[in-house]
């Protein structure tokens, strides 16, 4: 641990309370300029910590993303074990699939990307500050290459879960993997894997989420601004960065560890299907093969969308290449 972590648990175990500069600089045996350093440098990562002289340093509650933050919130067992936090990173999805030695389970998080991807290589939204945006690296002994996609459905009621608790308003879900509420995007799933190519055998499974916290309406880029949203835009309510990833770190292992994935895929799957809010509307589905209209009906045990086509035909849609364009 860093000194300068050292100092922030010490201030943060005495939340609003004052503590004298000669007091941390003899539990942490430095000089108390070293400890005005270290404030400083906590300062300039967000942390609000006010000064008085005769006083002291005392640390103000705030809403820091960092991975002490959300390590002191963990309950799990592997997810978020450990966690790796960057102010910014191109792609916390990039970052994993790049460092081979990330343990099961390990997290990456941060505020701000600067090449965040999306599904079909589209660009991820993902400004300063604004929202979390992580990724899940696993590394599955009974994961079967089929089972890959499924995740993306469990992650999408994590999720949903998550937002729910902590903002008492459940999200809903547009298949496969965006969540939404009042018919604004406020998150995006995206789920690689590394598969070896003789044996077919998985090597690792990247879940990325990034997620809209604490934008308004006008803060978004003009080309998104009429389809995209914040849980603060939406609900008037401010979650706490680190609480919301510690949360979800604690839903995901609920469903992938604790329920035996993919053995529990019925279970979130009726979840998933009681998320969708599409259900019996008509959307424009998007393909390789060409755009046509059809009224979205279902899912099926496996997670494809049921849609029933202008002739009467049905289809079940896999994630693959394959959009929906909701209607307005």
């Amino acid at each position: 641990m860093t000194t300068k972590e050292k100092v922030l648990r010490l201030l943060d175990e005495r939340m609003e309370q004052w503590v004298s500069g000669e007091e941390l600089a003899e539990k942490l045996e430095v000089s108390r300029t070293a400890v005005w350093k270290q404030i400083a440098a906590l300062q300039k990562d967000g942390y609000t910590i006010l000064s008085e002289t005769g006083k002291g340093y005392r640390l103000q509650p705030g809403e820091v993303l960092s991975a002490y933050e959300i390590e002191k919130r963990l309950t799990t067992r592997v997810i978020g074990r450990p966690v790796v936090y960057f102010d910014s990173v191109n792609s916390t999805n990039l970052y994993a699939k790049n460092t081979p030695s990330l343990s099961d389970g390990t997290m990456v998080v941060t505020s701000h990307q600067t090449a965040g991807v999306g599904r079909l290589a589209r660009r991820f939204y993902s400004p300063d500050r604004a929202g979390v945006y992580l990724s899940i690296l696993l590394r599955p002994e009974t994961v079967a290459v089929a089972d890959i996609s499924t995740i993306t459905l469990m992650t999408a009621v994590a999720v949903a879960d998550t937002v729910e608790e902590l903002s008492g308003v459940r999200p809903q879900i547009k298949w496969t993997n965006d969540i939404y509420l009042n018919r604004r995007k406020l998150c995006g799933i995206l789920t690689e894997a590394s598969i070896e190519g003789e044996s077919g055998m998985i090597r690792n499974i990247i879940v990325g989420i990034g997620i809209n916290l604490f934008q308004r309406h006008e803060d978004f880029e003009p080309e998104i601004r009429d389809i995209a949203g914040s849980v603060f835009s939406e609900t008037g309510i401010r979650i706490h960065p680190a609480a919301y990833a510690a949360r979800l770190a604690a839903n995901f292992e609920r469903y992938y560890l604790d329920g035996h994935f993919p053995a529990n895929k019925a279970s979130f799957l009726q979840k998933y299907r009681e998320g969708l809010f599409f259900l019996g509307e008509t959307v424009e589905v998007r393909s390789v093969k060409g755009n046509y209209f059809a009224v979205a009906e279902d899912i099926d045990e496996d997670g494809n969308l049921i849609v029933r086509r202008e002739d009467g035909s049905r289809a079940a849609l896999n994630s693959g290449k394959i959009s929906l364009k909701l209607q307005r």
